[in-house]
């Protein structure tokens, strides 16, 4: 059975804590309780290093109520299924992009080069047939007999 006595004001410390200052002596009480502490805050440290990241995460559940935790997965899920169509559309997309390039753009770029090469060559012909024409000319008329008066 549970006996609920009210205490008096020198069994609380300045702390908060109850103590019984009967029962420890000054000196008593400062040697142990820095004793205490000194442990407490070596365990403390301890669990601290010890601690991994998940753990931590996994602490913070029993802080976030349940309502805001599902918010919060609905939100995360959300996101990552919309990075995934994002990347699937995008990947779509540039193959599309890209055999278009190669069935249409690069048999016209090789047709374009191929009439380059047709339209240089013809002139290139020309200049032949006009330098033949100049030197089959050139003693034609050097090799008519002049005319005198």
């Amino acid at each position: 059975m549970v006996q609920i006595k009210e205490l008096d004001p020198d069994y609380v410390s300045e702390d908060g804590f109850v103590t019984d200052p009967e029962a420890l002596s000054d000196s008593d009480y400062d040697s142990a309780n820095s004793s205490e502490n000194d442990d407490d805050d070596d365990d403390d440290f301890d669990s601290l290093v010890d601690e991994s990241l998940y753990e931590r995460i996994v602490a913070l559940k029993d802080v976030v109520p349940a309502s805001t935790r599902s918010k919060i997965s609905n939100t995360v899920a959300n996101s990552v299924a919309l990075a995934g169509l994002g990347f699937t559309i995008a990947g779509k997309i540039a193959w599309f992009l890209s055999t278009a390039a190669l069935l249409i753009v690069f048999p016209l770029a090789l047709e374009s080069d191929k009439e380059q090469v047709m339209i240089q060559y013809e002139q290139e012909q020309q200049m032949l047939q006009q330098q033949q024409q100049q030197q089959f000319a050139a003693p034609n008329t050097s090799a008519l007999p002049q005319q005198s008066l």
